[in-house]
């Protein structure tokens, strides 16, 4: 299967008072071609969709609009989504109702059920081109404080809670299944910009993540969150896609784009 990697895509920002709609606009036609192209059987947005969390009309218009001429264009095309820190996880999840029928899928809050927080709620089925389950992906939104169960740190908790979703993912798994994650958080041993306020670390300084927190048996983690794609702690297979146009002067010198893996 082939899937695409992106994040960060912050409709809606004004770049210093200009507006950057005609941007995003370009970038969503040329993501199109890209997915047509590639044939692709599933994108993953993680996170960030919008750069507020009340973004104008225009912005919600641009989003929906991509949506759906992707899917119309590609039948076959799944496409999952996270909240990032940047959005509105109740916002972003509300179409839901709508969007599941044009084969998507959005996860922006961390559900919890008589038990506690509903693992098998962030487990998503991707299937082939005839129907089959290839891959369960962990579609972890962007985790708050309160969201990840009863722990030391916030670094603790965000790894109890992937390891959690993980050992549930197994329960679903069959023996040619694979397992990926999505995530939007800012991983230990990758590189931010130093004059980049957007990227900042949002809880305390605290919120770190060691990428031992996504098991070896996870094929795949998509990530967003920085803006630079890279790979983390020399892990070929833990990435962030990056942001696909320059959030600020600090990016000048970063290559922008998205992910494909196969």
């Amino acid at each position: 299967m082939k899937l695409i990697h992106t994040a960060d895509w912050h409709i809606g920002q004004s770049f210093y008072g200009y507006n950057r709609d005609n941007e995003h606009q370009m970038f969503f036609e040329w993501l199109c071609a890209v997915i047509k192209r590639e044939k692709a059987d599933a994108l993953l947005i993680a996170g960030d969709v919008f750069d507020s969390p009340n973004p104008p009309a225009s912005a919600q218009r641009l989003f929906y609009h991509f949506l759906r001429k992707a899917t119309e264009e590609n039948p076959q095309l799944q496409i999952i989504i996270i909240s990032g820190n940047h959005d509105s996880a109740a916002r972003l999840e509300a179409p839901m109702p709508l969007l599941e029928s044009m084969n998507i899928t959005i996860k922006g809050v961390i559900k919890r059920n008589e038990d506690g927080i509903d693992y098998s709620d962030l487990l998503v089925p991707i299937y082939d081109k005839e129907g089959n389950i290839l891959i369960w992906c962990m579609a972890v939104p962007y985790i708050r404080q309160g969201d990840y169960p009863p722990s030391d740190s916030y670094a603790e908790g965000v790894k109890n809670l992937y390891n959690a979703i993980y050992n549930e993912a197994l329960k679903h798994a069959e023996h040619d299944q694979m397992i990926i994650a999505m995530g939007h958080l800012q991983a230990t041993g990758s590189e931010i910009s130093e004059d980049d306020q957007s990227e900042r670390t949002v809880i305390g300084g605290l919120e770190c993540i060691s990428p031992e927190a996504f098991a070896p048996g996870i094929s795949y983690t998509a990530l967003g969150h920085l803006h630079k794609g890279q790979r983390v702690s020399k892990r070929e297979n833990v990435r962030y896609a990056g942001s696909p146009l320059p959030m600020s002067f600090a990016e000048k010198n970063y290559k922008h784009g998205i992910e494909v893996i196969e």
